[in-house]
């Protein structure tokens, strides 16, 4: 099945908002600071691009050489992204949580020879550098520090070696190099070229896809007419670089930017900014739909909540709806990959599905697949999806095995993602293919028992794994964070589960109470830091 329309031509990404950043005089603040205020005009932030671009080339930079960001969400993430994009950099971003070794093995793994983050990182950096022999320059984005240059000084260069007539092949030069454990395994640079990403924003912003408006002109004065995010999800991470950042550049939004979530800041901003649009994942939609003091003005302009990294339950979409207020409110909740530059589904403008994740985008082929024989499957039928389409990744850096692995030889690429879809071409998330639990041989979905256990008034949080036993194979195990001053023993949650679920179900593996479930940034289960906490305790 498909959905299709005809496209533009694709293009380098950097000059795709040409027009976009082209009028020095704009009074459109794309990027804002939520902390500081500090801010730039869709006309400072194209000077700015071509000075760090330029700068670049003038320390001896070269396409084709990886350039690495290490950044939480600022405002100067776009001009960095488009700076070294610009010049024909691959641009790899790396969480900026991550330890001395973690930031090693991608900045090695990605032969990154120069790389920017901020002074709270540079010791940690100078420990990196140590590793890596190919980086060559480090970057500051603060103060100048010995060893480091400062992005300041960058930002100072003429801009006149910045040449917008360079050589791409928008098909085959890489644009990002974000990296993914895909469906199993150790992280994997993901290549993504500048087609795939111009498609995926031009599927995103297809007419009907999504309800958001561009800012009607470069002059506008902001107000009622401009779109406004707050952005509290990560530009590192694919979701918050190409669904929020740039797709928000394109529309000419209002870019607010917080370097991390603390709840307190961010509803600030949320009240001072008066938010259009909230791409959100589902923990920090339960966070809104139960906090007893939501400034409800704050919330006036809002008119969609996109949902994404993990399926949403009807329940809690509809407790925020009502205690906002806004019974037209939408909720659209949207599937993808880092794979597959962000986006291949997104549910309907006109929403009645709340827990699909909608339908494919444009020129996006999906097929429902049976796990054992590879027969595709009709509507109703569970089984692993798989996508293709002009937003789908090149393949992963230097790993022609795990390549091949995940997109066989009719391009198709396998999700590991257990679904179905009904009649009307919506799509609904069952589980993951690697996480079903096998008791007897018979398939245990642990989101569905999670969904189950969430019931429970003394459960806060819950995560299921299958733990291994000699005469079932695997039995279901369910780790649990319970609520603040709420009385509750693991027998409690066995038997509330006991009688809403088939024998296989039960939770025989056990009942184990966290301080917390560990998750991405993105609000991912990472289960299998639960199986490794498993392995532990056995």
């Amino acid at each position: 099945m498909a959905q299709s329309y005809s496209f533009g031509k694709a293009i380098h990404v950097p000059q795709s908002f040409e027009a976009k950043l082209s009028v020095s005089n704009s009074k459109c603040p794309p990027p804002e600071c939520g902390l500081t205020g500090r801010k730039y005009s869709y006309g400072k932030v194209r000077e700015l691009v071509r000075r760090f671009g330029s700068a670049l080339v003038r320390m001896g930079f070269r396409k084709g050489e990886v350039f690495g960001m290490i950044l939480p969400n600022l405002p100067e993430f776009p001009i960095v992204l488009l700076g070294a994009a610009g010049i024909g950099m691959p641009v790899t971003t790396v969480n900026p949580t991550y330890t001395v070794g973690e930031i090693a093995r991608q900045l090695q793994n990605s032969n990154t020879t120069v790389v920017v983050t901020i002074p709270q990182l540079t010791e940690a950096l100078r420990q990196v550098a140590q590793l890596c022999p190919k980086l060559r320059r480090l970057v500051v984005l603060g103060n100048p520090e010995e060893g480091f240059t400062s992005i300041g000084e960058l930002l100072q260069d003429s801009g006149d070696l910045f040449d917008e007539k360079i050589e791409i092949d928008p098909s085959m030069d890489t644009f990002v190099l974000p990296y993914s454990s895909g469906t199993t395994g150790l992280p994997k640079g993901v290549l993504l070229t500048n087609s795939n990403v111009t498609a995926n924003i031009q599927q995103i912003e297809h007419p009907g896809t999504m309800k958001v408006s561009a800012c009607p002109t470069t002059n506008c004065d902001a107000s009622d007419l401009q779109e406004v995010f707050v952005c509290v999800l990560p530009f590192f991470h694919i979701y918050g670089m190409v669904s929020v950042m740039l797709t928000g550049l394109d529309h000419g939004a209002k870019l607010v930017t917080l370097p991390r979530f603390e709840s307190e800041s961010f509803l600030e901003n949320v009240h001072q900014h008066r938010p259009t649009m909230l791409q959100l994942v589902p923990p920090l939609v339960s966070y809104l739909s139960v906090r007893p003091d939501l400034k409800l003005e704050s919330f006036r302009r809002l008119h969609t909540i996109i949902i994404g990294a993990a399926p949403l339950g009807p329940a809690v979409a509809n407790m925020l709806i009502e205690r906002l207020g806004k019974p037209d409110l939408l909720m659209q909740e949207g599937y993808g990959m880092t794979e597959t530059s962000s986006v291949t589904h997104l549910s309907p403008i006109v929403n009645n599905k709340i827990g699909s994740f909608g339908e494919p985008l444009s020129r996006t082929q999906v097929k429902v697949v049976d796990v054992e024989t590879g027969e595709s499957l009709g509507p109703g039928q569970q089984g692993e999806m798989c996508v293709r389409g002009p937003q789908m990744m090149k393949g992963y850096h230097n790993n022609e095995k795990a390549t091949k692995e995940t997109v066989d030889s009719d391009g198709w690429l396998h999700t590991g993602d257990i679904v179905y879809y009904d009649e009307e071409n919506q799509f609904f998330v069952v589980d993951r293919l690697k996480e079903l639990i096998k008791v007897k041989g018979l398939q245990v979905s642990p989101s569905e028992l999670e969904d189950v256990i969430r019931r429970h008034s003394g459960v806060s949080d819950v995560a299921v794994i299958g733990v291994p036993d000699e005469i079932a194979g695997e039995l279901p195990r369910a780790y649990v964070v319970k609520k603040k001053g709420v009385a509750v023993s693991k027998e409690d949650i066995a038997e509330f589960v006991d009688v809403k679920v088939a024998p296989h179900k039960k939770l025989k593996g056990g009942v184990v109470f966290l301080d917390s479930i560990p998750k991405t940034n993105t609000g991912k289960l990472l289960r299998r830091e639960l199986k490794h906490l498993n392995t532990s305790l056995s």
